[in-house]
Protein backbone atom coordinates (compact mmCIF):
# COMPACT_ATOMS: atom_id res chain seq x y z
CA UNK A 1 0.00 0.00 0.00
CA UNK A 2 1.37 3.09 -1.05
CA UNK A 3 2.21 5.52 2.58
CA UNK A 4 2.07 9.14 1.28
CA UNK A 5 1.12 11.71 4.04
CA UNK A 6 2.05 14.71 2.52
CA UNK A 7 2.20 15.83 -1.09
CA UNK A 8 1.15 18.72 -3.63
CA UNK A 9 -0.36 15.52 -5.83
CA UNK A 10 -3.54 14.64 -5.01
CA UNK A 11 -2.81 11.12 -3.96
CA UNK A 12 -6.64 10.24 -3.34
CA UNK A 13 -7.41 11.29 -7.25
CA UNK A 14 -10.75 12.96 -6.26
CA UNK A 15 -9.39 15.96 -8.70
CA UNK A 16 -9.46 15.99 -12.29
CA UNK A 17 -6.41 16.90 -14.08
CA UNK A 18 -5.72 18.73 -16.90
CA UNK A 19 -2.11 19.26 -19.18
CA UNK A 20 -1.17 19.32 -22.55
CA UNK A 21 0.49 16.58 -23.37
CA UNK A 22 1.86 17.61 -26.38
CA UNK A 23 5.57 19.98 -26.65
CA UNK A 24 4.99 23.70 -27.33
CA UNK A 25 5.22 25.47 -29.98
CA UNK A 26 4.25 25.35 -33.91
CA UNK A 27 2.71 21.76 -35.11
CA UNK A 28 0.41 19.87 -37.13
CA UNK A 29 -1.62 18.82 -33.66
CA UNK A 30 -1.59 19.71 -29.93
CA UNK A 31 -3.84 17.32 -27.50
CA UNK A 32 -4.79 18.49 -24.07
CA UNK A 33 -5.66 15.22 -21.46
CA UNK A 34 -7.79 15.67 -19.06
CA UNK A 35 -8.23 12.71 -16.28
CA UNK A 36 -10.48 11.71 -13.38
CA UNK A 37 -13.75 10.95 -11.68
CA UNK A 38 -14.98 14.41 -13.46
CA UNK A 39 -13.50 14.08 -16.90
CA UNK A 40 -16.42 13.35 -19.03
CA UNK A 41 -18.94 15.97 -16.99
CA UNK A 42 -16.04 18.55 -18.01
CA UNK A 43 -16.22 17.01 -21.49
CA UNK A 44 -19.51 17.49 -21.87
CA UNK A 45 -19.40 21.38 -21.15
CA UNK A 46 -16.85 21.78 -23.14
CA UNK A 47 -16.82 19.79 -26.66
CA UNK A 48 -20.11 20.33 -28.95
CA UNK A 49 -20.11 17.01 -31.65
CA UNK A 50 -21.01 19.21 -34.65
CA UNK A 51 -23.29 16.58 -36.28
CA UNK A 52 -25.58 15.80 -33.75
CA UNK A 53 -24.78 19.09 -31.28
CA UNK A 54 -24.89 16.70 -28.24
CA UNK A 55 -21.64 16.18 -26.24
CA UNK A 56 -19.11 12.75 -27.37
CA UNK A 57 -20.22 9.73 -26.68
CA UNK A 58 -17.90 7.30 -23.76
CA UNK A 59 -15.10 5.64 -25.76
CA UNK A 60 -15.36 7.02 -29.18
CA UNK A 61 -13.63 9.39 -30.87
CA UNK A 62 -15.74 12.07 -32.53
CA UNK A 63 -15.24 15.39 -34.28
CA UNK A 64 -16.56 18.70 -32.94
CA UNK A 65 -16.11 21.99 -31.45
CA UNK A 66 -14.19 22.77 -28.35
CA UNK A 67 -16.71 26.02 -27.03
CA UNK A 68 -15.23 29.47 -25.19
CA UNK A 69 -17.74 30.44 -21.84
CA UNK A 70 -20.15 32.42 -24.17
CA UNK A 71 -20.59 29.65 -26.78
CA UNK A 72 -17.83 30.66 -29.58
CA UNK A 73 -16.18 27.94 -30.86
CA UNK A 74 -12.24 28.11 -29.67
CA UNK A 75 -11.66 25.31 -32.49
CA UNK A 76 -12.10 22.62 -34.34
CA UNK A 77 -11.61 19.47 -32.94
CA UNK A 78 -11.33 15.94 -32.28
CA UNK A 79 -12.56 14.08 -28.71
CA UNK A 80 -11.61 11.14 -27.77
CA UNK A 81 -13.12 9.57 -24.70
CA UNK A 82 -11.76 6.59 -22.67
CA UNK A 83 -13.81 4.57 -19.75
CA UNK A 84 -11.57 3.51 -16.80
CA UNK A 85 -10.29 1.55 -15.31
CA UNK A 86 -8.71 0.36 -18.51
CA UNK A 87 -7.06 3.43 -18.83
CA UNK A 88 -3.47 4.37 -18.96
CA UNK A 89 -4.46 6.27 -15.99
CA UNK A 90 -6.73 4.02 -14.63
CA UNK A 91 -9.83 7.03 -14.51
CA UNK A 92 -11.81 8.13 -16.90
CA UNK A 93 -9.56 9.79 -19.61
CA UNK A 94 -10.37 12.39 -22.60
CA UNK A 95 -8.02 13.82 -24.96
CA UNK A 96 -9.03 16.76 -27.06
CA UNK A 97 -7.13 16.85 -30.35
CA UNK A 98 -6.27 20.10 -31.54
CA UNK A 99 -4.90 22.23 -34.27
CA UNK A 100 -1.22 22.79 -33.07
CA UNK A 101 -0.04 25.88 -31.47
CA UNK A 102 0.22 27.41 -27.98
CA UNK A 103 -2.41 29.57 -27.89
CA UNK A 104 -5.32 27.13 -29.04
CA UNK A 105 -3.92 25.08 -26.47
CA UNK A 106 -3.70 27.34 -23.84
CA UNK A 107 -7.29 28.71 -24.33
CA UNK A 108 -9.03 25.20 -24.07
CA UNK A 109 -6.80 24.27 -20.89
CA UNK A 110 -7.81 27.71 -19.46
CA UNK A 111 -11.58 26.98 -19.81
CA UNK A 112 -11.09 23.18 -18.71
CA UNK A 113 -9.66 25.36 -15.20
CA UNK A 114 -12.68 27.49 -15.08
CA UNK A 115 -15.08 24.58 -15.23
CA UNK A 116 -13.36 22.62 -12.63
CA UNK A 117 -10.25 20.75 -13.54
CA UNK A 118 -6.64 21.62 -11.81
CA UNK A 119 -3.50 21.86 -13.54
CA UNK A 120 -1.29 18.52 -13.33
CA UNK A 121 1.60 18.26 -12.01
CA UNK A 122 4.95 17.09 -13.51
CA UNK A 123 4.26 13.37 -14.31
CA UNK A 124 1.16 13.23 -12.25
CA UNK A 125 -0.90 11.46 -15.14
CA UNK A 126 1.91 8.58 -15.12
CA UNK A 127 1.58 8.78 -10.62
CA UNK A 128 -1.78 8.05 -11.32
CA UNK A 129 -1.30 5.10 -13.44
CA UNK A 130 1.17 3.74 -10.43
CA UNK A 131 -1.51 4.52 -7.92
CA UNK A 132 -4.31 3.03 -9.91
CA UNK A 133 -2.31 -0.15 -9.97
CA UNK A 134 -1.76 -0.22 -14.12
CA UNK A 135 2.00 -0.17 -13.63
CA UNK A 136 4.68 -0.42 -10.67
CA UNK A 137 7.18 2.64 -9.38
CA UNK A 138 10.49 1.09 -11.78
CA UNK A 139 8.02 1.15 -14.94
CA UNK A 140 7.03 4.74 -14.53
CA UNK A 141 10.45 5.46 -13.62
CA UNK A 142 11.04 3.51 -17.34
CA UNK A 143 8.39 6.24 -19.00
CA UNK A 144 10.62 9.56 -17.90
CA UNK A 145 13.36 7.08 -19.62
CA UNK A 146 11.76 6.62 -22.95
CA UNK A 147 11.02 10.26 -23.25
CA UNK A 148 14.35 11.61 -22.90
CA UNK A 149 16.04 8.35 -24.68
CA UNK A 150 19.12 9.78 -26.93
CA UNK A 151 19.60 6.86 -28.91
CA UNK A 152 18.11 3.91 -30.27
CA UNK A 153 19.37 1.35 -27.98
CA UNK A 154 18.71 3.82 -24.80
CA UNK A 155 15.16 3.64 -26.40
CA UNK A 156 14.67 0.24 -26.48
CA UNK A 157 16.27 -0.81 -23.05
CA UNK A 158 13.92 2.04 -21.40
CA UNK A 159 10.88 0.37 -23.53
CA UNK A 160 11.60 -3.12 -21.95
CA UNK A 161 11.58 -1.52 -18.51
CA UNK A 162 8.45 -0.13 -19.65
CA UNK A 163 6.83 -3.10 -19.98
CA UNK A 164 7.84 -4.67 -17.07
CA UNK A 165 11.30 -5.98 -17.29
CA UNK A 166 12.72 -4.92 -13.96
CA UNK A 167 9.58 -6.45 -11.82
CA UNK A 168 9.84 -9.53 -14.02
CA UNK A 169 13.89 -9.92 -13.24
CA UNK A 170 13.01 -9.30 -9.57
CA UNK A 171 9.72 -11.55 -9.38
CA UNK A 172 12.21 -14.86 -8.89
CA UNK A 173 13.74 -13.31 -6.10
CA UNK A 174 10.91 -11.85 -4.46
CA UNK A 175 8.92 -15.49 -4.74
CA UNK A 176 12.06 -17.03 -2.85
CA UNK A 177 11.28 -14.84 -0.14
CA UNK A 178 7.70 -15.20 0.31
CA UNK A 179 8.03 -18.96 0.19
CA UNK A 180 10.64 -19.45 2.74
CA UNK A 181 9.29 -16.64 5.31
CA UNK A 182 5.84 -18.66 5.16
CA UNK A 183 7.23 -21.72 5.92
CA UNK A 184 9.10 -20.45 8.81
CA UNK A 185 6.15 -18.31 9.86
CA UNK A 186 3.99 -21.11 9.70
CA UNK A 187 6.03 -22.76 11.98
CA UNK A 188 6.19 -20.17 14.31
CA UNK A 189 2.69 -19.62 14.51
CA UNK A 190 1.38 -23.04 14.95
CA UNK A 191 4.11 -24.50 16.73
CA UNK A 192 1.77 -27.81 17.95
CA UNK A 193 1.10 -28.76 14.32
CA UNK A 194 3.28 -31.59 12.93
CA UNK A 195 4.90 -29.39 9.64
CA UNK A 196 8.04 -31.45 9.79
CA UNK A 197 11.58 -30.27 10.05
CA UNK A 198 12.73 -26.98 7.75
CA UNK A 199 14.92 -27.89 4.83
CA UNK A 200 16.72 -25.22 6.17
CA UNK A 201 19.78 -25.97 3.86
CA UNK A 202 17.73 -25.56 0.60
CA UNK A 203 16.09 -22.54 2.23
CA UNK A 204 19.88 -21.52 2.23
CA UNK A 205 20.58 -22.50 -1.04
CA UNK A 206 17.65 -20.63 -2.53
CA UNK A 207 18.24 -17.53 -0.67
CA UNK A 208 21.89 -17.21 -2.23
CA UNK A 209 20.80 -17.79 -5.49
CA UNK A 210 18.12 -14.82 -4.88
CA UNK A 211 20.95 -12.80 -3.50
CA UNK A 212 23.47 -13.19 -6.76
CA UNK A 213 20.24 -12.36 -9.07
CA UNK A 214 19.40 -9.00 -7.45
CA UNK A 215 23.32 -8.04 -7.09
CA UNK A 216 23.82 -9.07 -11.00
CA UNK A 217 20.94 -6.44 -11.61
CA UNK A 218 22.60 -3.67 -9.50
CA UNK A 219 26.07 -4.96 -11.44
CA UNK A 220 24.17 -3.51 -14.45
CA UNK A 221 23.25 -0.69 -12.98
CA UNK A 222 26.56 1.45 -14.64
CA UNK A 223 25.55 0.01 -17.73
CA UNK A 224 21.81 1.33 -17.64
CA UNK A 225 23.13 4.90 -16.06
CA UNK A 226 25.30 5.58 -19.40
CA UNK A 227 22.29 4.13 -21.79
CA UNK A 228 20.16 6.48 -20.29
CA UNK A 229 22.94 9.32 -18.99
CA UNK A 230 24.87 9.15 -21.03
CA UNK A 231 28.79 8.30 -20.97
CA UNK A 232 31.90 10.82 -20.60
CA UNK A 233 34.94 9.79 -22.38
CA UNK A 234 38.48 12.05 -22.12
CA UNK A 235 40.91 12.50 -24.62
CA UNK A 236 44.33 12.61 -22.35
CA UNK A 237 47.44 13.61 -22.78
CA UNK A 238 50.81 15.62 -23.33
CA UNK A 239 50.46 18.51 -25.66
CA UNK A 240 50.51 18.03 -29.52
CA UNK A 241 49.60 14.38 -28.61
CA UNK A 242 47.07 14.31 -31.37
CA UNK A 243 43.98 14.80 -29.05
CA UNK A 244 42.13 17.62 -31.09
CA UNK A 245 42.73 15.73 -34.27
CA UNK A 246 41.13 12.87 -32.80
CA UNK A 247 38.12 14.81 -31.50
CA UNK A 248 37.35 16.37 -35.20
CA UNK A 249 37.97 12.21 -36.64
CA UNK A 250 35.42 11.36 -34.33
CA UNK A 251 32.93 13.94 -34.69
CA UNK A 252 33.69 13.54 -38.79
CA UNK A 253 34.11 17.52 -39.21
CA UNK A 254 36.76 20.25 -37.80
CA UNK A 255 35.52 20.69 -34.43
CA UNK A 256 38.57 21.73 -32.63
CA UNK A 257 41.56 23.87 -33.82
CA UNK A 258 44.84 21.75 -34.32
CA UNK A 259 48.03 23.43 -34.33
CA UNK A 260 51.56 22.19 -34.17
CA UNK A 261 52.20 24.40 -31.61
CA UNK A 262 51.74 23.22 -27.34
CA UNK A 263 49.02 24.91 -25.93
CA UNK A 264 46.57 25.37 -28.16
CA UNK A 265 44.18 23.71 -26.21
CA UNK A 266 43.45 25.82 -23.60
CA UNK A 267 40.06 24.77 -22.11
CA UNK A 268 37.40 21.45 -22.38
CA UNK A 269 36.09 21.11 -25.49
CA UNK A 270 32.57 18.75 -25.61
CA UNK A 271 31.32 17.04 -28.58
CA UNK A 272 28.31 14.49 -28.25
CA UNK A 273 28.39 11.69 -30.34
CA UNK A 274 26.86 7.76 -30.39
CA UNK A 275 29.15 4.92 -29.74
CA UNK A 276 27.73 1.75 -30.21
CA UNK A 277 24.31 3.19 -29.05
CA UNK A 278 25.60 4.94 -26.05
CA UNK A 279 25.32 8.23 -25.89
CA UNK A 280 28.61 10.00 -25.52
CA UNK A 281 30.21 12.79 -24.70
CA UNK A 282 33.85 13.30 -25.85
CA UNK A 283 35.91 15.60 -23.54
CA UNK A 284 39.22 17.10 -25.27
CA UNK A 285 40.94 18.72 -22.89
CA UNK A 286 44.54 20.96 -22.64
CA UNK A 287 47.40 18.70 -23.20
CA UNK A 288 49.25 17.91 -19.92
CA UNK A 289 53.10 19.32 -19.05
CA UNK A 290 54.24 21.07 -15.96
CA UNK A 291 52.66 24.15 -14.85
CA UNK A 292 56.07 25.80 -14.56
CA UNK A 293 56.40 28.53 -17.15
CA UNK A 294 53.00 27.94 -18.63
CA UNK A 295 50.84 30.93 -18.96
CA UNK A 296 48.33 31.34 -16.53
CA UNK A 297 45.72 30.79 -18.94
CA UNK A 298 46.90 27.23 -19.86
CA UNK A 299 47.69 26.49 -16.32
CA UNK A 300 44.17 26.66 -15.76
CA UNK A 301 43.55 24.78 -18.67
CA UNK A 302 45.46 21.55 -17.05
CA UNK A 303 43.65 22.17 -13.79
CA UNK A 304 40.75 22.06 -15.48
CA UNK A 305 41.58 19.00 -17.64
CA UNK A 306 42.38 16.65 -14.31
CA UNK A 307 38.96 17.62 -13.08
CA UNK A 308 37.64 16.60 -16.32
CA UNK A 309 39.59 12.84 -16.00
CA UNK A 310 38.20 12.46 -12.41
CA UNK A 311 35.02 12.06 -13.66
CA UNK A 312 34.74 10.16 -17.07
CA UNK A 313 34.09 6.63 -17.78
CA UNK A 314 36.70 6.05 -20.27
CA UNK A 315 40.04 8.14 -20.86
CA UNK A 316 41.74 7.60 -24.36
CA UNK A 317 45.15 7.80 -23.25
CA UNK A 318 47.13 8.74 -26.39
CA UNK A 319 51.34 8.47 -26.74
CA UNK A 320 52.40 10.10 -29.73
CA UNK A 321 54.82 7.94 -31.84
CA UNK A 322 56.85 11.12 -31.95
CA UNK A 323 56.33 12.43 -27.99
CA UNK A 324 56.77 11.55 -25.17
CA UNK A 325 54.60 8.96 -23.24
CA UNK A 326 50.87 10.48 -21.55
CA UNK A 327 51.35 12.24 -18.27
CA UNK A 328 50.76 9.77 -14.99
CA UNK A 329 47.00 10.21 -14.72
CA UNK A 330 45.56 11.55 -11.21
CA UNK A 331 45.54 9.34 -8.20
CA UNK A 332 42.29 7.66 -8.52
CA UNK A 333 40.94 7.76 -12.17
CA UNK A 334 41.75 4.04 -12.71
CA UNK A 335 39.95 2.61 -9.96
CA UNK A 336 36.61 4.09 -11.59
CA UNK A 337 37.27 4.68 -14.95
CA UNK A 338 38.76 2.16 -18.15
CA UNK A 339 41.91 3.48 -19.72
CA UNK A 340 41.78 2.52 -23.61
CA UNK A 341 45.93 3.24 -24.25
CA UNK A 342 46.35 4.80 -27.58
CA UNK A 343 49.51 5.20 -29.70
CA UNK A 344 48.94 8.16 -31.95
CA UNK A 345 50.22 9.04 -35.06
CA UNK A 346 50.76 5.95 -36.53
CA UNK A 347 51.64 6.86 -39.82
CA UNK A 348 55.14 7.51 -38.64
CA UNK A 349 55.87 3.80 -38.83
CA UNK A 350 55.90 3.68 -42.42
CA UNK A 351 58.91 5.92 -42.37
CA UNK A 352 60.78 3.87 -39.65
CA UNK A 353 61.47 6.74 -37.15
CA UNK A 354 60.06 5.51 -34.15
CA UNK A 355 59.72 2.48 -31.45
CA UNK A 356 56.45 1.13 -30.81
CA UNK A 357 57.20 0.13 -26.76
CA UNK A 358 54.70 -0.29 -24.22
CA UNK A 359 51.33 -1.96 -24.07
CA UNK A 360 49.21 -0.76 -27.22
CA UNK A 361 44.88 -1.12 -27.57
CA UNK A 362 44.69 0.79 -30.68
CA UNK A 363 47.25 2.03 -33.38
CA UNK A 364 45.60 5.39 -34.76
CA UNK A 365 46.27 7.86 -37.29
CA UNK A 366 43.45 10.33 -36.97
CA UNK A 367 44.74 12.61 -39.64
CA UNK A 368 43.20 10.12 -41.79
CA UNK A 369 40.81 7.68 -40.20
CA UNK A 370 42.95 4.69 -39.63
CA UNK A 371 42.56 2.92 -35.83
CA UNK A 372 39.46 5.17 -35.29
CA UNK A 373 36.46 2.75 -35.21
CA UNK A 374 38.91 0.10 -34.18
CA UNK A 375 38.77 2.45 -31.35
CA UNK A 376 35.27 3.04 -31.23
CA UNK A 377 34.90 -0.48 -31.17
CA UNK A 378 37.02 -0.93 -27.61
CA UNK A 379 35.30 2.18 -25.99
CA UNK A 380 31.91 0.51 -26.94
CA UNK A 381 32.85 -2.96 -25.05
CA UNK A 382 33.79 -1.33 -22.25
CA UNK A 383 29.92 1.05 -22.16
CA UNK A 384 27.72 -1.60 -23.45
CA UNK A 385 26.46 -4.33 -21.30
CA UNK A 386 26.49 -7.87 -23.23
CA UNK A 387 23.10 -8.99 -22.20
CA UNK A 388 20.46 -6.62 -24.85
CA UNK A 389 18.00 -7.99 -22.95
CA UNK A 390 19.08 -7.22 -19.11
CA UNK A 391 16.39 -4.96 -17.49
CA UNK A 392 17.10 -1.37 -17.14
CA UNK A 393 18.49 -0.30 -13.54
CA UNK A 394 18.92 3.58 -14.55
CA UNK A 395 18.33 5.07 -11.22
CA UNK A 396 20.34 5.36 -7.57
CA UNK A 397 17.04 4.56 -6.45
CA UNK A 398 16.35 1.52 -8.16
CA UNK A 399 20.01 0.02 -7.16
CA UNK A 400 20.02 0.85 -3.03
CA UNK A 401 16.75 -0.87 -3.12
CA UNK A 402 18.25 -3.70 -5.02
CA UNK A 403 21.31 -3.60 -2.39
CA UNK A 404 19.29 -3.23 0.65
CA UNK A 405 17.63 -6.57 -0.71
CA UNK A 406 20.21 -8.23 -1.28
CA UNK A 407 22.08 -7.46 1.74
CA UNK A 408 18.79 -8.53 4.01
CA UNK A 409 18.95 -11.81 2.39
CA UNK A 410 22.31 -12.79 3.46
CA UNK A 411 21.62 -11.81 6.54
CA UNK A 412 19.09 -13.99 6.56
CA UNK A 413 20.87 -16.90 4.86
CA UNK A 414 23.68 -15.83 7.95
CA UNK A 415 20.81 -16.35 10.73
CA UNK A 416 19.60 -19.66 8.90
CA UNK A 417 23.25 -21.07 8.56
CA UNK A 418 24.38 -20.06 12.12
CA UNK A 419 20.70 -22.04 13.71
CA UNK A 420 20.00 -18.56 15.15
CA UNK A 421 15.79 -18.33 15.98
CA UNK A 422 13.96 -18.52 12.95
CA UNK A 423 12.33 -14.87 14.30
CA UNK A 424 15.70 -13.69 13.39
CA UNK A 425 15.61 -15.24 10.10
CA UNK A 426 11.80 -13.94 10.05
CA UNK A 427 12.89 -10.44 10.17
CA UNK A 428 15.92 -10.20 7.65
CA UNK A 429 13.28 -11.78 5.17
CA UNK A 430 10.74 -8.78 5.61
CA UNK A 431 13.47 -6.52 5.28
CA UNK A 432 14.40 -7.87 2.02
CA UNK A 433 11.11 -7.92 0.95
CA UNK A 434 10.61 -4.49 1.80
CA UNK A 435 13.34 -3.32 -0.34
CA UNK A 436 11.36 -5.05 -3.16
CA UNK A 437 8.56 -3.17 -2.59
CA UNK A 438 10.12 0.07 -2.47
CA UNK A 439 11.77 -1.26 -5.68
CA UNK A 440 8.29 -1.59 -7.56
CA UNK A 441 6.25 0.87 -5.20
CA UNK A 442 4.24 -1.23 -3.29
CA UNK A 443 5.80 0.49 0.06
CA UNK A 444 6.65 4.07 -0.79
CA UNK A 445 7.25 7.41 0.86
CA UNK A 446 5.82 10.85 0.07
CA UNK A 447 9.25 12.30 -0.71
CA UNK A 448 10.93 9.32 -3.02
CA UNK A 449 7.41 9.73 -4.97
CA UNK A 450 8.15 13.31 -5.28
CA UNK A 451 11.77 12.85 -6.28
CA UNK A 452 10.88 10.26 -9.20
CA UNK A 453 7.74 12.78 -10.31
CA UNK A 454 9.41 15.98 -10.55
CA UNK A 455 11.63 14.99 -12.92
CA UNK A 456 8.77 14.16 -15.68
CA UNK A 457 7.35 17.03 -17.83
CA UNK A 458 4.12 18.23 -17.51
CA UNK A 459 1.26 16.03 -19.12
CA UNK A 460 3.02 12.90 -18.73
Amino acid sequence: MLQCPRMSFDLARVDSIVAVATARGRAALAVVRVSGPAAFALRDQLFRRRRSGVAAPSALAVRGDVLDDDGSVIDDALCTSFIGPKTVTGEDLVEFSLHGGPVIADLVVARLLRLGARAAEPGEFTLRAVLSGRIDLAAAEAVEAVVGARTEAALKAAQRALRGGLSTAVAPARGVLIDVLAELEARLDFPDEPLGDADRAAMTSSLMASSSALMALVKSAAAGRRLHDGARVVLWGAPNAGKSTLLNALVGHERALVHDEPGTTRDSLEVSIDIGGVPVIVVDVAGIRDDDGVHSVEARGIARARAEVARADVVVSLWPLDGPPPPPLPDGVADTATIVRVRSKADLIAHGAVDVAGVVDVMLTAIDGTGVQELLAVIASHLIDADDDAPLVHTARQEQALRDSAAAIDDARAALIACLPDEVVCSELRRAARGLDRLLGTETSADVLEAVFSRFCIGK
